[in-house]
């Protein structure tokens, strides 16, 4: 989807999945993307957008209380077990969090986490 492509930071656009009308996109970034959902429904035009799966690495840090990664809040899913315990227990680690992106009514953007691992360590 060429729109996609026009998000600040993607490096690249893929379509992984086509079925039943519904199509799933990879948007790869350099870095941690500051991308707003709103940018993604400008740049999706035409097409409904039902939701957004993110899958980031990096380090999770805890402040007042809240964990995140860049600039999203992590957050248990709506349903699922809550793997926020998984994250304060692999502090300091990279992890590949897993889950779907929501805002809130002021526009703060979090992750609704449905997976939690840590980066597998290279062998020498």
């Amino acid at each position: 989807m060429d729109g996609l492509k026009r998000l600040s930071g993607a490096k690249e656009v893929k379509q992984d999945d086509f079925a039943s009308g519904v199509g799933t996109y990879l948007v790869t970034f350099d870095a941690a993307p500051a991308v707003k959902m709103a940018d993604i429904k400008t740049n999706v035009g035409k097409y409904k957008l039902e939701k957004i799966k993110m899958k980031v690495t990096g380090k999770a840090a805890e402040k007042n209380k809240v964990w995140s990664v860049g600039t999203l809040a992590l957050a248990k899913a709506k349903e699922g077990d809550d793997l926020l315990p998984k994250v304060a227990e692999l502090k300091g680690k990279v992890l590949i969090l897993v889950g779907f992106l929501a805002e809130d009514d002021k526009g703060k953007q979090s992750l609704e986490l449905t997976s939690v691992e840590e980066v597998a360590k290279k062998k020498s």
